[in-house]
C-alpha cells in the first residue's frame, strides 16, 4: 500500500529553520536572530494553515535579570539559568527505533516490505505486509527540534508542536475515531487515536508522544473489521500502537 494518507499534514508543523551560511561574514548574533526569524515566521504559517493555537504551548521566556547586588557582595549580578532537560543533538533514523523483535511481532513475516524517507530533522519508516485480505503495518514518524537550529528553545518549541498536533487530532475528529484521548506514562507528553479509514479498509491505532525535543508517532494498522469486531480491534490496536512507541523509546536512551 506504501506510505498511507494520514488524517492530518504532521510533516508540515516541524520543518525546521535551514542554518545560517558557512561563508557568512556576519556577527553570530544575526545569524541567530536571522533563525528565529525564520522559525516564528514558519510557525506563523502552520499556524495559518492547520489553525493552531499558540496559547499555552510557547517557548519559555528568558529569566529577567537580577537586581543588583549589594555593596561588597560577591554575586553576579545575573542570576543562574534554570536547569534545562537534557535534548538530542540528532534524530535517530526511524528506521532503528523500533526494534527487530517488535517489527517482527507486529508485522509477521520474515520479509516485510519497507517503505521509507528522511532527512535531518524527520524521517518515516513503514513495515507491512498483505496476505490475502490480512493486512498488517507499523509505521513510526519521528520528527525533532535540533539545539543547532532551535538553541535553548528546542524543547519549548517540541511542546508547542505537540500541542498543535493534539489540537488538530481534536479538530480532526470524525464519527469514524473512537478513541481520542491523552495518556500517561509514555514519555513526558503522550495521546493515543483509534480510527477507521473507510476509504482503505483500515484500522489504525496511533500513539503520538513528545520526549525532549523529539516526537514519535506510531502507527499499527490492521484491516477494517466487521462492525461487531470493532471493539476488540480498538483495544488491539492501541495497545500495539502504545507498546511499540514504549519500545521505541527505550531505544532513544
Amino acid at each position: 500500500m506504501g506510505l498511507p494518507r494520514l488524517p492530518e499534514p504532521f510533516h508540515r508543523v516541524y520543518s525546521p529553520p535551514e542554518a545560517p551560511k558557512a561563508k557568512s561574514r556576519r556577527p553570530r548574533t544575526a545569524g541567530v536572530v536571522v533563525a528565529a526569524f525564520v522559525v516564528v515566521a514558519m510557525g506563523l504559517a502552520a499556524a495559518a494553515v492547520f489553525v493552531f493555537g499558540r496559547g499555552g504551548a510557547r517557548p519559555a521566556a528568558a529569566p529577567a535579570r537580577s537586581r543588583p547586588a549589594t555593596a561588597g557582595s560577591r554575586a553576579a549580578d545575573t542570576p543562574a539559568r534554570a536547569a534545562q532537560p537534557p535534548v538530542f543533538a540528532s534524530l535517530p533514523q526511524a528506521c532503528s527505533v523500533l526494534p527487530a523483535d517488535t517489527v517482527r511481532r507486529l508485522v509477521p513475516t520474515a520479509a516485510p516490505k519497507i517503505d521509507k524517507m528522511g532527512a535531518e530533522t524527520a524521517g518515516v519508516c513503514k513495515y507491512s505486509m498483505t496476505d490475502g485480505g490480512r493486512y498488517r503495518a507499523v509505521q513510526v514518524d519521528a520528527r525533532a527540534f535540533l539545539p543547532k537550529y532551535m538553541h535553548d528553545q528546542a524543547t519549548g518549541m517540541t511542546v508547542w508542536s505537540f500541542e498543535g498536533q493534539w489540537r488538530q487530532a481534536e479538530k480532526d475528529r470524525t464519527a469514524d475515531t473512537s478513541s481520542l484521548r491523552r495518556i500517561g506514562g509514555l514519555g513526558d507528553a503522550a495521546f493515543e487515536r483509534f480510527w477507521i479509514d473507510r476509504d482503505v479498509r483500515i484500522a489504525v491505532g496511533e500513539a503520538t508522544v513528545r520526549y525532549r525535543n523529539i516526537i514519535l508517532r506510531v502507527q499499527y494498522t490492521e484491516e477494517q473489521p466487521a462492525d461487531k469486531d470493532r471493539p476488540a480491534a480498538e483495544q488491539r490496536c492501541l495497545a500495539d500502537a502504545i507498546a511499540a512507541a514504549r519500545a521505541g523509546l527505550t531505544s532513544l536512551h
